[in-house]
């Protein structure tokens, strides 16, 4: 189960010391690295620190985590980044037992509370939710413990009591989920590039039609997704040329389809991004 190489920092039941909780895995990947196709035997809840994650989900097609979002993925479901290449950012997931049992009397958390949390998670499997401040400062603190290489038997107890505080509010982030101010305009901007990648487009044009300022769109797509619109734009053609590529496509035509205006600028933008020369 933990033989992926790209994981940066892994801690499994025993050092966590929670019944509920099998492991907790955190990725830091400089730079773009393969990820194969894979399963858990237990449910994961995935948390996007940093970057854009565009999975691909058995029975539930294509998905795209940004920056500030989790997603559960329900236990026994292939799933792999789109391209099976995993681009540069931050996540930590939480492997949860299924079903979650505690065998301990004395638990933050009865099994019964527990049980329900697994159910709600599941309900909305597979479906991004937004990070609230709360939530997401909890996170970001459980990353700090969790990148230390020894574990005081103190920090352990924190770890536990974020890992609670965490649960919970994801728990109620799904079940209460808020909509950040202009999130829905930035996911307009997002449909823009998507529907327009092919063409010769750039920033000015998705200025336009969104009617923001640059600075500000800047401001508000980055917040939204970790990227630039440009950042953006790159990578989805790239994952685009991919799977063009994957189907045998010659790179010539590729590089054309996916919008960019010479095929030797088209090699030089997909070696930086996939390590892979044409």
């Amino acid at each position: 189960m933990w033989t992926n190489k790209n994981i940066s920092r892994m801690i499994d039941r025993k050092e966590i010391g929670l019944g509920w909780l099998s492991a907790i895995t955190e990725w830091s990947t400089p730079k773009t690295v393969f990820h194969n196709p894979h399963s858990h035997e237990h449910l994961e809840l995935i948390f996007c620190m940093k970057g854009c994650l565009v999975y691909e989900v058995e029975g539930f097609g294509s998905v795209t985590m940004n920056s500030g979002t989790g997603m559960v993925i329900p236990p026994g479901t292939i799933h792999v980044l789109k391209g099976e290449m995993d681009s540069p950012g931050e996540r930590i997931g939480f492997h949860i037992a299924n079903p979650p049992n505690l065998r301990r009397r004395y638990a933050v958390f009865t099994s019964e509370t527990l049980s329900e949390f697994h159910e709600t998670m599941l309900k909305s499997a597979v479906r991004p939710f937004h990070l609230g401040a709360s939530l997401l400062s909890s996170i970001k603190e459980l990353v700090q413990i969790v990148r230390k290489p020894d574990l005081s038997s103190a920090e352990l107890g924190l770890l536990r009591s974020l890992c609670c505080t965490i649960l919970y509010r994801a728990v109620d982030a799904i079940i209460n989920p808020m909509t950040p101010p202009k999130q829905h305009m930035m996911d307009e901007a997002i449909r823009f590039i998507e529907a327009n990648y092919s063409k010769k487009s750039d920033a000015d044009d998705l200025i336009r039609h969104m009617g923001y300022g640059r600075t500000q769109l800047y401001a508000l797509f980055k917040k939204h997704t970790g990227l630039t619109p440009n950042e953006y734009l790159v990578r989805f053609r790239i994952a685009t040329a991919q799977d063009l590529l994957n189907k045998k496509t010659p790179p010539e035509e590729v590089a054309s389809a996916v919008g960019f205006s010479s095929f030797r600028y088209f090699k030089k933008v997909f070696l930086k991004y996939t390590g892979q020369s044409l």
